[in-house]
């Protein structure tokens, strides 16, 4: 059976920690997804760009997409061929015009062709022998793309080809071709490539065949007579005889670099008995090697490379192979997990068998004999970058050091063995001390201030997974020895900052000056500042009803200037002066957001204003002032500061993270919470004094237990829409039985039937 490789990953959008230390995110700061953030092997630093697309790419059946744009890849030569051939006769746009025109052209071409002959004058010298071989090919091509460009894919013979040219007309161009006079090898070569094509596209595809096989001997071997030889394999594959077919794709894939990816996407992935046999009888240990490279992408790679290395130890076709080797198994051990693991140890154990281990035993043998491959470094990388995998510590550490010896000056593959080093060493940790800092911060310190700083899109270096396990890796054995402030700072979980106690312990720790090297870097890095923890601290102290001290917090988050991520460009973070949307102390009847938020306000609350008002409301209160309006609008306040309110600006902070319609687990407690609402509607309900006042509490306490109600049933569940949202939505809640019982006279009343259509459904289902 044949065993294909191209398995699709789905990805998960959030999933737990590798280590069980908080969510990661695979990526960029921004969301921007690479390679990197998947893998820590860069096959660039070992193949060449010939064999880019086809490098292991998990999510796409090319690397980078590796679209083949196949009406217009050869575009850029033909254009500079012709132009270099015509020696200046023609203007270079001209030249252009023609050859990537349409068919709208067609009508000018032949009237060039006709005036071959004729007596006319024309604005090129038809005389000239260069110039009557550009119009002569150029009459004859755009005949042929009537036929070839009206197929769904230029080289994807298995489409079906809607209109085919007429084998008289295909024949018809043969005999052009076998009558030239013309001793011009540069054009006689362009018309014979027009033949194979244009019996390609024939109703008789099968010709070209005998016509390549009749003629080619005669013809240079350019990427024209590789293309043609991709026509009879293409022939071959139509007529079903897939190992001829194979055969002469190996020998594209070979003989032309530029052809590669599409030899390889028209190769029928066979049986091994039947790719042993193919092998066999191809002319050339090359040739041969290049059939089983592209078998091995299509199938099991590892035996194929054996077979690669059998007959051609240093064929370069082996290195790509061995890449997409590398960069399989490390998906297996690198992939995102959903598992939590509860310590190092056992993370390491869950690995070990993951790699294809009588694989990884051939590649080491290999690698110990760097003089039989064309890519020493790159087997000794190979073999040395899995052994960490297996624990093998000394031998991965030694497998670094020979392929050090063999990166001859590759700037790529020295980096690719530095960053390999850093995973080995950061492995062995068990504890982070000062010995472990100093075998780490050098190679930390490389990363941040040298890699990053000068990392482009499309730069190939994959260092962005490899720092990312290694904080989380890092965080995970702080955590083991008790260590939450540089387990959060190395990787961090918002989760942290639901302590009071945690944050104290974080800012104490930042405002220190007696840090270690590495802890300084960790902290030069660390995306959060002191404002963040202070205002978040505010936010936890305030759902606590600790308005007091979260005045105090809040005025220490000081608003600073940072940088975007994506393009440097400065703003400033506000904190304790961001401005509420709307008036955190109304309670209308609708919940209306967004009305709320374009409302004129006479007054606009900024976050630390919010806080001092409460304060003073609290104030008043205690002393026995107003209680009815001051609880109130405190209710009124709590209210809108959850979820369900119009002030959830409040508490957009950097270690909340709770910016959308879904709230994490670990903040429901608070932004779901309707407790501190109802305490103080309560308070302001018993020092109601008229039915007016009373009925208006009834309402708010029925919005209250209906948010209850929705938080238990739904919110507080990881997937709740749609699910059961119509049959509950008018239960008899006791604030809506309470006012239509019993202050239905009231003008509240009136007020509410009239903006509650909420209500007015209740009354029908319930009040009856």
């Amino acid at each position: 059976m044949i065993k294909k490789s191209l398995k699709k990953w789905y990805v998960v959008s959030s999933l737990a920690a590798l280590l069980g230390s908080g969510i990661y995110t695979y990526g960029c700061a921004d969301g921007w997804w690479s390679y990197s953030s998947i893998s820590n092997f860069t096959p660039e630093a070992f193949a060449d760009e010939s064999y880019k697309p086809l490098f292991f790419a998990p999510y796409d059946r090319f690397y980078n997409g590796g679209y083949m744009d196949n009406s217009s890849m050869f575009n850029e030569d033909i254009v500079n061929e012709w132009t270099a051939y015509l020696q200046g006769k023609l203007e270079a746009a001209e030249v252009k015009k023609y050859l990537l025109s349409s068919r709208e052209n067609g009508g000018e071409i032949d009237q060039l062709y006709a005036n071959l002959k004729g007596k006319k004058k024309t604005t090129w010298n038809l005389k000239d022998e260069r110039i009557q071989n550009f119009v002569s090919f150029l009459y004859y091509a755009k005949a042929i793309e009537n036929y070839s460009n009206d197929s769904y894919s230029y080289w994807d013979y298995e489409s079906y080809v809607a209109n085919l040219m007429e084998e008289s007309q295909a024949d018809k161009i043969e005999k052009v071709f076998k009558n030239l006079k013309s001793k011009d090898t540069f054009y006689t070569n362009r018309m014979w490539f027009q033949v194979l094509k244009a019996k390609f596209y024939s109703t008789n595809r099968e010709s070209v065949i005998a016509f390549f096989n009749e003629s080619a001997n005669k013809q240079p071997k350019n990427t024209l007579y590789y293309r043609g030889l991709g026509y009879v394999a293409g022939a071959y594959y139509q007529a079903g005889d897939f190992k001829q077919s194979n055969a002469l794709y190996a020998e594209v894939f070979n003989g032309n670099a530029s052809l590669r990816q599409i030899a390889l996407y028209n190769y029928k992935p066979m049986e091994t008995s039947n790719a042993k046999q193919v092998a066999a009888n191809l002319s050339s240990k090359e040739i041969q090697a290049a059939l089983w490279a592209m078998q091995g992408y299509y199938t099991n790679s590892i035996d194929a490379l054996k077979e690669i290395m059998a007959v051609d130890s240093k064929s370069p076709h082996a290195n790509f192979l061995l890449t997409r080797w590398v960069n399989q198994q490390e998906a297996a051990v690198l992939k995102f997990r959903e598992e939590s693991f509860q310590s190092s140890k056992e993370y390491f154990a869950s690995l070990k068998k993951t790699i294809d281990q009588p694989g990884l035993a051939w590649i080491t043998q290999i690698a110990k004999q760097p003089e039989k491959v064309d890519n020493p470094a790159l087997w000794l990388l190979a073999s040395g970058y899995l052994a960490i995998f297996q624990g093998d510590y000394t031998e991965a550490e030694t497998a670094l050091a020979k392929a050090k010896k063999e990166a001859n000056g590759n700037v790529l593959i020295e980096n690719q063995i530095r960053l390999f080093g850093l995973i080995n060493r950061v492995s062995q940790i068990k504890k982070m001390d000062a010995k472990a800092e100093e075998a780490i911060v050098s190679d930390m310190q490389w990363i941040y201030h040298d890699i990053m700083p000068q990392a482009t899109w499309e730069d190939p270096f994959r260092y962005d997974y490899a720092l990312h396990w290694v904080r989380q890796y890092l965080a995970a054995i702080y955590a083991e020895q008790g260590n939450k402030v540089m387990s959060e700072i190395v990787f961090t979980n918002l989760d942290f900052y639901g302590s009071v106690d945690n944050t104290i312990k974080m800012e104490k720790f930042l405002l220190t000056t007696k840090k270690t090297k590495f802890e300084q870097l960790m902290v030069d890095k660390y995306e959060f500042n002191l404002s963040d923890i202070y205002e978040r601290r505010a936010i936890n102290l305030f759902y606590q009803d600790k308005i007091e001290q979260a005045i105090v917090e809040m005025k220490k988050a000081e608003p600073i200037t940072a940088e975007y991520a994506y393009n440097g460009e400065s703003y400033v973070k506000t904190y304790k002066n961001t401005e509420l949307l709307g008036n955190p102390f109304n309670g209308k009847i609708q919940d209306c957001n967004d009305c709320d938020h374009m409302a004129k306000q006479s007054v606009k609350y900024t976050k630390l204003s919010f806080l001092e008002k409460m304060k003073e409301m609290q104030d008043k209160i205690t002393k026995g002032e107003e209680v009815y309006n001051n609880a109130l609008l405190i209710g009124n306040a709590f209210y809108n500061a959850t979820y369900y309110g119009n002030a959830r600006v409040f508490y957009y902070n950097a270690l909340v993270n709770e910016y959308g319609n879904f709230i994490s687990p670990s903040e429901r407690k608070y932004l779901l919470n309707m407790e501190l609402a109802k305490k103080y509607y309560s308070i302001a309900k018993k020092a109601a004094t008229t039915n007016e006042q009373r009925a208006k509490m009834a309402y708010l306490e029925a919005k209250v237990e209906r948010n209850e109600f929705y938080a238990k049933q739904y919110q507080n569940k990881d997937y709740y829409w749609g699910a059961g949202w119509d049959d509950p939505m008018f239960k008899k809640w006791k604030g809506f039985h309470e006012l239509a019982t019993l202050y239905s006279d009231t003008k509240y009343y009136q007020e509410v039937m009239n903006e509650c259509g909420y209500f007015r459904t209740y009354l029908e289902k319930n009040e009856k």
